[in-house]
């Protein structure tokens, strides 16, 4: 049972992460809006890794879900 509780936990955590990059991934798109062209690159960027880090972090927690059975 103990391992359910912690898949379960490692689950909210990598969906708590998601949902922080996705928010940084809207940051980023915005202040890429109001910026000149190097700071509109330097946001893209940003917003990039972010939204490639918020769906690792989704996967994750879908993958400890599973596991927990």
């Amino acid at each position: 049972m103990g391992g359910v509780h912690a898949q379960v936990g490692k689950a909210a955590s990598e969906a708590a992460n998601s949902v922080e990059h996705k928010i940084d991934e809207k940051r980023a798109d915005n202040e890429a809006k109001k910026s000149g062209p190097v700071g509109k690159a330097v946001n893209k960027v940003k917003s990039g890794y972010h939204k490639n880090r918020s769906e690792a972090s989704k996967e994750k927690a879908k993958k400890a879900l599973k596991d927990a059975g």
